[in-house]
């Protein structure tokens, strides 16, 4: 029989019998398929519909229509202490209490996890634990200035969202800015500079005779009007989701979110995958002692529920008042406020970007291939020598439809304003330098200096790059307000503008030839200076990072939360090893 003959007779008879067929084209092998209830009682063990903080990098919550933490509040019964057990003292099997709740009082909801209905009983008064002790504070009444004075009624609970401030701070003040004319005279002289005479570190506000501990220097920065804000507008928004959606809760108290704030810096020392393995029932995986601070769900539950601000108060996009960080610009605001309050700057300051991690989506989301950090929230932040993060602003974007020109300079400004006239030694490099800056800073009593492109408008023309060597140098230094540019050839040309560092003055460093020798080679003073003190916001990036939360979220602003909680930190050790002398818990390089 021919070989195509036999294949359909082949054919014929497994279709006859409803089976499939063979053949080297396609291969089609029977298989016996298991019930779906049988795969699904397999499976169900392995798959719990549980939240977690570990999905978050490609999401992003615009409604606040968030996936609730607590189980599904059926058949609620809240009962009293001395109600909890029958005549027999059996508890209710069908009930179970979950939830911190007041000294007096128990809820008892049913367990959707549990296949045994197995009864746990917590003491309310035992499942909370405060994770801080008591420290002194300041007790400062100095006056808030604008647009801080919008935060004084934080503590008013008949509308605790009405906060409203500006992006940034607004210069009303103008500059007229004239190209001046270069020269190189060697006769010319450069103005002398003003003695700087401000007091650095800890400001008058904290009392110096006090013990201080650094959960007291934390409360400093971190204060209560804080803590007062997440805990109004976290149960304002709880009561706005019950509103909703009916699901049922219960209020939030300083104690707990100063205990839940705090297991979140303890998750930063010790790391997990996600945070429902610190309640983990592995021995390997489970932390007794944040375990026993706070229930993993009543956590769950404060993790998708904190918030900064009153999202019904928010104003829509192309309205009057419109902010894309609405969210948390109260939370910023104070921050601020505090950074500035307790504590004056080091001469030596520096303007830099940092970022804050996030790959979800988000309109203020940043891509920078060459930051280590590559994806997330630009900052622009204002540190001194010590790693002290002063000021800041987040970057949001242009504002309408306008694109803003010179923001390199605006920034500077405005992060600069408060510390006009006092002798300030700035540092910034190429992305901001500009003449007409350093000549502004120069009026405003700030001495600046930074790296700077050559192509930039009112710049002279200096010796060209191939008719230098290493070591060689040019500089030239304008009439008017003796702001100097120095060119010199180091491996790459390098090329750096001031307004009060002599372009004449130079030292001598070591270079490596070819052949393993080293030589002295001239280098300008002003670029010694540069590479010593531009590491401002660099430090602290790098204390911050030794500890940092670092948790990943469903919401774009929780990135911006725990960073500035993180920075808090950071800032308080500075101050705290101002204050004391003895050793510190983390060790600053």
């Amino acid at each position: 029989m021919p070989k195509k003959q036999s294949v359909r007779n082949e054919r014929k008879i497994r279709r006859s019998e409803g089976k499939p067929y063979v053949t080297k084209k396609n291969v089609m092998v029977e298989r016996k398929k298991e019930p779906k209830e049988e795969i699904s009682c397999k499976f169900d063990c392995l798959y719990e519909d549980l939240p977690s903080d570990d999905q978050s990098c490609t999401t992003v919550d615009d409604t606040d229509d968030d996936q609730d933490y607590l189980p599904p509040q059926n058949n609620i019964v809240v009962v009293e202490d001395n109600e909890v057990s029958d005549d027999t003292g059996n508890a209710d099997e069908d009930l179970v209490d979950i939830l911190n709740l007041n000294d007096n009082e128990i809820l008892k909801l049913p367990s959707p996890y549990k296949v045994c209905k197995n009864l746990r009983s917590f003491k309310s008064k035992n499942v909370s634990r405060s994770l801080f002790s008591s420290g002194p504070t300041s007790s400062s009444t100095t006056t808030l200035s604008t647009p801080e004075v919008l935060l004084s009624n934080i503590s008013n609970k008949d509308n605790p969202s009405q906060i409203q401030v500006s992006n940034h701070t607004q210069n009303t003040d103008e500059f007229n800015f004239i190209p001046p004319t270069w020269s190189k005279k060697k006769e010319f002289l450069m103005e002398p500079i003003s003695d700087f005479i401000e007091t650095t570190g800890p400001s008058d506000l904290i009392d110096k005779e006090q013990d201080h501990t650094p959960f007291s220097v934390f409360k400093l920065l971190f204060s209560d009007e804080i803590i007062n804000l997440v805990v109004q507008q976290t149960n304002l928004y709880a009561q706005q989701r019950y509103m909703k959606t009916g699901k049922l809760y219960m209020k939030t108290t300083n104690q707990e979110i100063m205990t839940f704030l705090g297991i979140n810096i303890l998750m930063g020392i010790k790391r997990s995958p996600s945070y429902r393995d610190y309640w983990s029932s592995a021995p390997d995986l489970h932390d007794s002692y944040i375990s026993q601070l706070m229930t993993v769900n009543r956590f769950g539950w404060l993790l998708s529920t904190i918030h900064l601000n009153d999202n019904n108060m928010m104003p829509k996009k192309n309205e009057i008042g419109y902010d894309k960080l609405y969210k948390v610009r109260p939370y910023l605001t104070v921050l601020k406020y505090n950074f500035q309050k307790y504590y004056n700057p080091n001469k030596i300051i520096a303007v830099d970007e940092s970022m804050i991690k996030f790959k979800g989506r988000s309109t203020l989301k940043q891509y920078m291939p060459k930051k280590p950090i590559k994806r997330g929230y630009k900052v622009w932040s204002l540190a001194d020598k010590k790693g002290y993060l002063w000021n800041f602003e987040i970057y949001s974007g242009k504002v309408g439809d306008n694109v803003e020109k010179n923001l390199g300079g605006r920034v500077v400004k405005d992060l600069s304003f408060p510390l006009q006239n006092k002798n300030h030694h700035l540092y910034i490099d190429n992305f901001f330098t500009s003449l007409p800056l350093l000549s502004y800073l120069k009026t405003k009593g700030i001495n600046a200096c930074g790296t700077i492109n050559l192509t930039r408008k009112y710049l002279p023309k200096l010796c060209p790059d191939k008719n230098m060597k290493l070591g060689d140098y040019d500089w030239q230094i304008t009439d008017q307000d003796n702001i100097s540019i120095v060119k010199w050839k180091d491996k790459r040309i390098v090329s750096l503008l001031s307004n009060f560092h002599d372009p004449q003055n130079v030292t001598q460093v070591q270079r490596k030839s070819k052949d393993g020798s080293a030589t002295m080679v001239k280098c300008p003073k002003v670029l010694q200076d540069y590479n010593n003190n531009m590491n401002c916001v660099d430090k602290f990036d790098q204390n911050k990072k030794s500890y940092q939360i670092d948790r990943k979220s469903h919401k774009w602003w929780h990135r911006i939360f725990f960073y500035f909680m993180d920075a808090s930190i950071v800032n308080a050790h500075v101050i705290y090893k101002e204050l004391c002398t003895e050793k510190n818990i983390i060790k600053t390089v």
